[in-house]
């Protein structure tokens, strides 16, 4: 097994939202004993808007978005910068047929040469074109 993989919010979100989890994003979680994950730097701010968005929707209590933090400070994310411009996210995300959220994780698997983790099937497939393997073998 890699010893580092890129992190999707897609992954994530199995780990605080039981409707969502699944064997999958189970097994990267657990993974996470072992291996680093290397998430760029705006997954927090998109992390922050999911959990935010569900405690709004009253799908998580405050307390349970408190432990969703915790939950990723003792896991150690490896946290890595955003570089270029909003003209090069645009074309990526163009190139490559996804939101620019997403071609920025694309992205930091080729710039890493890690392997990415995703559930996202565009992104997954994308990342199959580039030749960006996906951990865990996942068959999005």
């Amino acid at each position: 097994m890699p010893s580092h993989f890129v992190l999707d919010s897609s992954v994530a979100l199995g780990a605080f939202f039981h409707d969502e989890q699944d064997a999958y994003s189970l097994a990267v979680w657990q993974s996470l004993a072992d291996a680093q994950a290397v998430v760029p730097a705006l997954w927090h701010l998109e992390m922050g808007n999911i959990l935010a968005r569900a405690l709004r929707a009253g799908r998580i209590s405050a307390g349970a978005l408190e432990e969703s933090w915790q939950q990723l400070a003792r896991v150690g994310l490896q946290t890595v910068p955003v570089e270029g411009e909003a003209s090069h996210w645009t074309q990526r995300a163009a190139d490559w047929g996804l939101s620019a959220y997403d071609a920025c994780y694309l992205d930091t698997a080729l710039q890493q040469r890690l392997p990415l983790a995703t559930k996202d099937k565009l992104l997954a497939h994308a990342a199959r074109r580039v030749g960006v393997p996906l951990y865990l073998n996942r068959a999005a």
